[in-house]
């Protein structure tokens, strides 16, 4: 009994690992499809619960600071992906504002203000 139990709990535990890693392959190729710009910048927002859904989120914006692009994952399982969230697009990243999403959005804009203020003074 106890070996079928451990061994339940085990195969759960590899199933997770695999899902994760998945996971994080998706993330990687996000990121990297989305920094194949020309120009501008790219700013990756995390807002990381202990319970609850955790939110990720990826801008793309121009010299200027238009957003020309932008995914959202949000969630609590290995299965959520990114999705293309179209609200913040055309937006200066000044204007940007969402009470669901204010941590990760402020840590996004806030790198890509660092990248424009390292652009700035080289």
């Amino acid at each position: 009994m106890w070996g079928y139990l451990l061994g339940g709990f085990v195969s759960l535990w590899l199933l997770q690992i695999y899902l994760s890693t998945l996971q994080m392959k998706h993330y990687k190729a996000t990121v990297q499809d989305m920094s194949r710009r020309d120009s501008g910048y790219l700013g990756v927002g995390v807002e990381k619960k202990k319970l609850g859904s955790g939110t990720v989120i990826i801008l793309v914006t121009n010299t200027e600071g238009i957003v020309e692009d932008c995914r959202v994952m949000s969630g609590v399982t290995v299965f959520i992906k990114f999705k293309e969230c179209k609200r913040f697009i055309g937006e200066h990243i000044s204007m940007l504002q969402d009470d669901k999403w204010t941590v990760s959005l402020e840590m996004a804009v806030e790198k890509i203000k660092q990248q424009m203020g390292k652009v700035a003074t080289a």
